[in-house]
């Protein structure tokens, strides 16, 4: 093996080198050079790559092994292993070394790399490739996962917070806790809506009187927002039945003052005007 190898200065503009991770795998990969045999091979065991290579800088054992998976994972290097033991191949190591002369260096003990060791080195390669792949999916997976929950998380507490707006507005306060599971069960519209809704309803004849205005529960699960009020004319004279249970409303009162009349009020209401017109 010969005492070293030609480093050439374009190694400097190599865009491979410049996109390693940091300066020791950058600096494996130049100082691993010069211990390369005649045919650009050498041990690929991060122990053995450790003790020759970085002798005196006290790497540990897992820095050399991720610094050789990122050579190979770079095209850097190729990795192959022969009766067990595992050896790496500088693929450009001939064209990088014009002046290499094989008659003057000493015997090899690094099995050359063959084609059969090639293909399992590419197949391996392959697999790490599957699994790394498989591993980056996982992760974004993970990720996505933990921002889809996170804004579910969100979205979960808006509509407990729209739910205290609406039972606020609501005019009967019964049953919370089971309105509570009605709303974040519906499928609810913007809350803007479901509050014009009350508005409106709270001037209809019929919730007038108390007893006719549904539990909060029940006009959640009703859907009771999309309810049609239909008012009555209040400015020719005419005035209103709107079919709920017989209430009336004279033309007198504008919406935002309508009474609820009992039975006997609508009997003596009729009566008088009867008497009227007679």
């Amino acid at each position: 093996m010969a005492k070293g190898r030609m480093l050439q200065n374009r190694i400097s503009k190599s865009l491979k080198m410049a996109s390693l991770s940091n300066d020791t795998v950058r600096l494996l990969y130049t100082w691993m050079l010069s211990h390369l045999d005649v045919n650009g091979n050498f041990y690929a065991d991060p122990v053995m790559v450790n003790n020759l290579i970085f002798t005196r800088l006290g790497h540990s054992i897992e820095t050399i092994a991720s610094a050789l998976d990122e050579l190979a994972e770079k095209g850097l290097i190729i990795r192959y292993e022969i009766n067990g033991e595992r050896y790496l191949n500088y693929p450009d190591f001939q064209e990088k070394q014009p002046s290499l002369n094989p008659s003057k260096e000493g015997k090899t003990e690094i099995p050359e790399l063959t084609d059969e060791a090639l293909a399992c080195a590419r197949a391996v390669k392959e697999v790490n490739i599957n699994k790394n792949n498989i591993r980056e999916g996982f992760t974004v997976w993970e990720k996505l996962h933990k921002k889809n929950a996170s804004v579910s998380q969100e979205l979960l507490q808006q509509k407990q917070e729209a739910f205290l707006i609406f039972y606020k507005a609501y005019p009967k306060k019964m049953n919370k806790k089971e309105a509570l599971a009605k709303w974040m069960k519906a499928d609810l519209p913007d809350i803007s809506i479901i509050l014009k809704a009350i508005e409106k309803q709270k001037v209809a004849v019929q919730w007038q009187n108390r007893q006719y205005i549904p539990y909060p529960a029940t006009w959640i699960n009703q859907e009771r927002w999309t309810d049609e009020i239909k008012e009555g004319d209040y400015k020719n004279g005419q005035g209103k039945n709107d079919g709920a249970r017989g209430n009336w409303v004279p033309k007198e009162y504008t919406p935002d003052q309508k009474p609820a009349f009992s039975e006997e009020e609508n009997i003596k209401k009729i009566r008088g005007i009867v008497k009227s017109i007679g």
